[in-house]
């Protein structure tokens, strides 16, 4: 434990840059804003790291060029659909001068994206983990319920790419810049029934929220809307980063 606040010490000294490092994530206490599990009300999750930012366009041609199977001409159709990284210039140019250094890459499919993050030794990072981070970007940076949702709404009825300023873990666009590819993000809902969040309404899922207050609302969407991908979805708001753990890192 004196170890892993150590590097997260370190680490907030550091603030990386975009999609340049990774940031230890401190284990402790979760109540997801939805109980996939009634029996579960708190998750404890340990320690581990997570990248700094989204997955940049860069990184991601550094991976083709090194994995030709996973270019735009060699990729399996069974691994993703036609939108498949469909706004590059080639197989091995994104087109990166036009843009921002470190423009999260898109139109990746979940296929894809396991694949970058289990190249790099790590892996998507599961619902709880990315959930949890949310959580601990609220509470570090003091963000009022009230001002929360207004930004998860605004995202979501906008699709601005409007980076939320963390001032104390440096992590860079988990809310506002792109959607993120998570390990488990079709999970199944239990409440002594099976729901799946696609195939119920609002109504039937909403009664998992652990409160209904504007702040869980807005988690709530962000749960109900990973049930419109399917593994080989590929759009123009949908990156990801990659989690690793932090055992293996020291």
């Amino acid at each position: 434990m004196r170890l892993h606040r150590l590097l997260l010490t370190v680490c907030l000294l550091n603030v990386p840059a975009w999609g340049s490092d990774s940031v230890v994530i401190p284990g402790g206490d979760f109540q997801p804003p939805v109980l996939l599990d009634r029996e579960i009300q708190t998750t404890e999750v340990e320690a581990f790291l997570l990248d700094a930012a989204p997955v940049s366009k860069t990184a991601f041609a550094e991976f083709v060029t090194t994995h030709p199977e996973w270019r735009r001409s060699a990729a399996p159709r069974l691994f993703r659909d036609g939108g498949y990284l469909r706004n590059w210039t080639s197989d091995l140019d994104p087109g990166v001068e036009q843009e921002a250094q470190g423009t999260p890459v898109t139109h990746v499919s979940w296929y894809a994206a396991r694949a970058f993050c289990h190249s790099r030794g790590g892996h998507l990072p599961s619902m709880t983990q990315w959930e949890y981070v949310v959580s601990l970007l609220r509470e570090k940076n003091q963000v009022p319920d009230d001002e929360y949702a207004r930004w998860v709404f605004g995202w979501y009825g906008a699709q601005r790419p409007v980076d939320f300023v963390d001032r104390a873990l440096g992590i860079k666009g988990m809310l506002g810049l792109v959607n993120e590819w998570i390990e488990d993000y079709q999970l199944l809902l239990s409440n002594g029934e099976q729901i799946d969040f696609g195939g119920g309404s609002c109504g039937d899922t909403a009664r998992l929220m652990v409160k209904y207050d504007n702040a869980h609302y807005a988690s709530f969407l962000r749960y109900q809307s990973r049930s419109n991908y399917t593994p080989v979805t590929t759009t123009s708001n949908l990156g990801f980063r990659c989690a690793y753990p932090l055992e293996g890192a020291l």
